[in-house]
């Protein structure tokens, strides 16, 4: 276990260093007008594992389009600023994005999006938040959500389960959860109760047990759960890494599910504790996997191939940090291409990325129409349901796009 621990820690620190010294240091010959986007995400705090492939996948979209000529006129410029799990620098990582000029701001965690929501309003910047929660829906401001809330997920995936994955001829399954005590993992948990209650004949909620951030020994919750037949995993890969680890040596065996950021930190979960540990695990998708093919997932493997040769091999088995990532930047690029279209690039701000987005639509080939509205600032309507298969040593779809729940 050390051994995997050790070599699970050597591939995310490879990459998180790799990304904090390129912060700031890309020299790009601008042409035309400049649009700056900032970022504010994570890129060596415990998140770090799921999110640096997905800052790497923002900063090659950026590079693609610019080389492409996609957006007439203009070049993007992306700020990246690193607030390293240190929710009390969200703010200033807001102020430090506004002041090189961002018009967009792109958050990746909750809290993130939480904390500078409020400003965003007043500065008339809109966030393109990658996070989402129904409790941030309300109101929608100026946020945009380029994923669907993890609550909706999780209900989808207990939807999935009830029809086509447990078999009730052996009574109704228990399900607990685990894991670190942050937004995502309260979503997460909260639906899930719901859901549970909601469904008394589908599933008996047995609790969730969320500690403080560092946590990483789990006697307790252990034994909370060694009766559940399946356990919401944590999101983050340090955390569910141990725990796992601690179930299984106890000899408790359950299905591990959860939505889709655990599958952005698969690479940490399979160095950590091997494929037979984790076969079976089903986690919800927002998008393809790697082994798939659509236009969009060929894209985001020809740049890695162009801009990340070295580290392409690391960041595929890593998740769907990089993969998703590209999507979401993707659809961020795109509304900003549709508002430079509206008003020229020197009048591009954020009132035009705004009105873009109010009115856009996904268009891509093999996905569903997603789109926003005045009142529905979730992008994603559907999510695909994914087995993690030893034998595969692979991510296996069992699901097509299946609509999101919500209640």
């Amino acid at each position: 276990m050390k051994y995997h621990w050790k070599r699970a820690m050597a591939a995310f620190l490879v990459l998180a260093l790799v990304a904090a010294l390129c912060l700031g240091c890309a020299k790009e010959k601008e042409e035309g007008v400049t649009i700056t986007i900032g970022h504010i995400t994570d890129l060596t705090g415990v998140s770090a594992p799921n999110v640096v492939p997905l800052y790497y996948a923002i900063q090659d979209a950026a590079a693609y389009y610019n080389e492409e000529g996609l957006i007439p006129g203009a070049k993007i410029k992306v700020v990246p600023y690193d607030m390293k799990t240190d929710f009390a620098r969200d703010i200033p990582g807001y102020e430090w994005v506004k002041e090189r000029g961002a018009k967009v701001i792109i958050t990746v965690l909750m809290e993130s999006t939480e904390a500078d929501k409020p400003f965003a309003e007043k500065d008339n910047i809109p966030l393109a938040a990658l996070g989402t929660s129904v409790k941030l829906l309300q109101p929608p401001g100026w946020a945009f959500f380029f994923n669907c809330p993890s609550a909706y997920e999780m209900k989808t995936l207990l939807d999935w389960i009830s029809e086509e994955h447990w078999d009730y001829d052996q009574g109704i399954p228990k399900i607990g959860m685990v894991g670190w005590k942050a937004s995502y993992q309260v979503e997460c948990e909260e639906a899930t109760e719901e859901y549970c209650q909601a469904h008394s004949d589908q599933f008996q909620w047995v609790g969730g047990y969320l500690a403080p951030l560092g946590v990483m020994t789990w006697a307790g919750e252990v034994e909370a759960v060694k009766n559940c037949d399946y356990i919401v995993g944590d999101s983050l890969g340090p955390s569910n890494g141990t725990f796992i680890n601690e179930f299984q040596t106890k000899g408790y065996t359950a299905t591990l599910i959860g939505a889709s950021a655990i599958a952005s930190c698969r690479g940490f979960l399979v160095d950590m504790c091997g494929w037979e540990a984790l076969d079976g695990t089903l986690t919800t998708s927002v998008c393809p996997w790697w082994n798939e093919t659509s236009p969009i997932v060929d894209l985001a493997r020809t740049l890695l191939d162009r801009y990340r040769s070295k580290e392409a091999e690391v960041m595929i088995h890593a998740g769907s940090g990089y993969l998703g990532g590209f999507h979401n930047a993707c659809a961020i690029l795109d509304i900003v291409r549709k508002a430079v279209e509206e008003v020229g690039a020197g009048n591009f701000d954020g009132q035009a990325f705004y009105n873009a987005a109010l009115e856009f639509k996904v268009d891509w080939e093999g996905y569903p129409e997603w789109s926003f509205s005045e009142i529905k600032r979730y992008l994603v309507d559907q999510v695909r349901v994914y087995e993690w298969s030893a034998k595969a040593a692979e991510l296996v779809g069992v699901s097509g796009w299946l609509p999101v729940v919500t209640e």
